[in-house]
């Protein structure tokens, strides 16, 4: 086999994120060259590269090949052979051999027959994922919330919550079939990763206009056995075993009536004064006590005798000024970086506080409670 380094390297690039560091199975660590393919995974997703090159079938050490290429100009060609139980690489000033494990301990690429897809427009559909993503839950305990729900149909919708926060977003995408999937976090990274490097495939034109602004579409196919398959163009495939499960029903969640109160403000303001607070707060339950009137929002912490308080102007307000406590690291964690309008809406009772931002998901954080 002979190849570009430099192409090769794109290659190893678009494989990294599904290549363990460490794993129990040995194999893992390795990528799969075979069938005019590059192959690696995690064993919750499989990632494909057409490589039309490969003429072997062998596992490549990905740690050792990666830090080797660093060091050799990406014009040179490096010619792959296998062999008793090794591997050798050579270029015009040098080479190389690893020792290669058996390819029959690499999980075979699967047959996947989909029993419905679509081409959807992944510049919306995978930035949603991703921003989604904070949101899922790290408990083990609870898998079903380890990982983004997918909620593909007529519209295509995506969710993530943890049981304290959720965000959801409804997308202008529709799939051919209704089916509810949850992605593992680690799945997200990856198809972002292949999202950002694959190239988009414009349609043939004499204008330069089509070719700019042409949409760069993910083909998406369901297998009808728990997995979805994410196809790049021909850069690029991934496979992806989804989580067995039934998540929460986040529709039910998202408040649908005329908010008791709604009103606007600076998001950046907002965080300067909870960052204010933020020390007093994490001494005193972690509690963020909001309190609004007809034109501010009374952002503050307590912790024994001490407090510190804050004024943020608001606008358009609506409804019947409310309060409500809040996580200082979720509200935080929620506002950093914005820097634009944010809508907060408020209902009764223990009811959560719904946060709207431009056109980002809507994100839920339920109330703490306070002592007023």
């Amino acid at each position: 086999m002979d190849i570009q380094i430099s192409k090769f390297r794109e290659v190893l690039g678009l494989l990294k994120p599904v290549v363990p560091r460490k794993s129990k199975v040995a194999s893992l660590t390795n990528i799969m060259l075979k069938d005019r393919q590059a192959v690696a995974t995690d064993l919750e997703t499989m990632v494909i590269v057409p490589v039309p090159e490969v003429d072997v079938a062998c596992l490549l050490p990905y740690a050792d090949i990666v830090k080797m290429l660093q060091y050799t100009p990406g014009n040179e060609y490096l010619h792959i052979e296998s062999g008793n139980g090794k591997v050798s690489l050579k270029w015009s000033e040098g080479s190389s051999s690893f020792v290669s494990g058996d390819i029959l301990d690499f999980p075979a690429v699967p047959q996947f027959v989909p029993v419905a897809e679509a081409s959807l427009n992944s510049d919306v559909l995978i930035p949603a994922l991703v921003s989604v993503l904070p949101y899922v839950a790290t408990d083990e305990k609870r898998p079903v919330l380890a990982g983004v729900t997918l909620v593909l149909g007529e519209p295509v919708e995506v969710a993530a919550g943890d049981g304290f926060r959720l965000a959801y977003q409804v997308m202008d995408l529709s799939f051919p079939q209704n089916i509810t999937a949850i992605l593992p976090a680690s799945s997200v990274t990856a198809l972002e990763l292949l999202w950002e490097k694959t190239p988009r495939t414009p349609p043939h034109s004499d204008s330069l206009v089509p070719v700019v602004t042409a949409k760069k579409l993910v083909m998406i196919g369901a297998d009808g056995q728990r997995g979805l398959r994410f196809v790049f163009g021909d850069a690029a495939t991934a496979v992806v075993k989804l989580i067995e499960g039934s998540p929460p029903e986040w529709l039910k969640l998202i408040p649908k009536d005329t908010p008791a109160y709604q009103t606007h403000l600076m998001a950046r303001d907002l965080e300067l004064a909870v960052r204010r607070a933020a020390k007093l707060a994490k001494a005193g339950s972690d509690i963020i006590r909001m309190v609004f009137t007809d034109d501010a929002v009374q952002v503050s912490a307590r912790h024994g005798e001490e407090q510190v308080e804050s004024s943020v102007k608001t606008w358009a307000s609506q409804g019947t000024p409310s309060r409500v406590g809040l996580n200082v690291a979720y509200l935080l964690e929620y506002l950093k970086g914005k820097d634009g309008v944010v809508t907060i809406s408020l209902n009764a009772g223990e009811a959560p506080a719904l946060f709207q931002y431009q056109k980002q998901p809507r994100v839920l954080i339920m109330p703490m409670r306070v002592e007023w």
